[in-house]
């Protein structure tokens, strides 16, 4: 069973956003990054949340809302992402990547 979790974190006492997942978990956010890289957007649920992604020009940004969580980034930040995700998805020993966000905070850990 798979493993995707979205929720506030602080990494080192700075407050970050964690996408907690397992490989199966970030093959699903992969794709979902993909599909908003190519097509502008991608929609996909996971135990009860919708992920939603857009591709929208000098974003970074993450809203979460009980049942629903928006991804905006731009088509660069989505590339970077991608490349991040490609040993987490490759690799079996367990790891993290960090992104650059505007905003809630400054800081995604993956």
């Amino acid at each position: 069973m798979a493993k995707l979790r979205v929720e506030p974190f602080e990494d080192i006492g700075d407050p970050a956003i964690l996408l907690n997942t397992d490989r199966d978990g970030i093959r699903i956010f992969q794709m979902a990054v993909s599909l908003a890289h190519d097509n502008g957007e991608s929609t996909f649920e996971f135990d009860g949340i919708t992920h939603h992604l857009v591709r929208e020009d000098a974003a970074a940004d993450v809203e979460i809302g009980p049942r629903r969580v928006i991804w905006r980034f731009d088509d660069a930040r989505l590339a970077e992402m991608l490349d991040l995700m490609e040993p987490m998805v490759s690799n079996t020993t367990p790891g993290h990547q960090y992104v650059d966000l505007k905003s809630p905070v400054e800081v995604l850990v993956m």
